[in-house]
């Protein structure tokens, strides 16, 4: 199957995006965002899901840090955490410190109860689409990308509006 690759134009515009999550013994939930931009990466949708891809006026595209051949994330420069209110400020730093240490690794396999909610790869925008086969070959460059205006006006005259 083919997969869409979109780069970024510009350095310092990859954001590697996961949501954590813990049940705790009570039955509340704590939870835990972070944010690491790269200098360089890459990012993919699958064919099948090109109603992913974004307008040709987005500043951002949401990519799944699952599909293609790797985000390729280069040099990072920025780590940025979100926490839930009840998260004491020493369990802030111990998952600060735990992450600095083991990154990815520690999300996913590190000892402790935490659970991935979500996770996302955001390149920033200006940004190339090319459509690519499933060796890396580029079979179009520069996809061109939908109108928002133009898709919104279509489907307001097509008598499926509003939904």
């Amino acid at each position: 199957m083919a997969i869409y690759l979109i780069k970024p134009l510009e350095k310092k515009s990859v954001v590697y995006h996961v949501e954590m999550y813990r049940r705790n013994a009570d039955e509340s939930i704590s939870w835990f965002n972070l944010d690491e931009t790269y200098r360089w990466g890459q990012g993919f949708i699958e064919e099948d899901m090109d109603c992913n891809l974004p307008y040709d006026d987005d500043t951002v595209t949401y990519c799944n840090p699952n599909a293609g051949w790797g985000a390729e994330l280069d040099d990072s420069i920025n780590i940025e955490f979100e926490f839930s209110d009840d998260i004491t400020e020493e369990e802030q730093e111990d998952i600060k410190e735990a992450y600095y240490e083991g990154g990815a690794g520690w999300l996913f396999d590190g000892e402790h109860d935490w659970q991935e909610e979500d996770s996302a790869i955001h390149v920033l925008g200006p940004f190339t689409v090319s459509l690519c086969d499933d060796d890396g070959n580029v079979i179009e460059e520069n996809v061109k990308l939908r109108n928002r205006k133009k898709v919104t006006e279509e489907f307001k005259s097509s008598g499926n509006w509003p939904f």
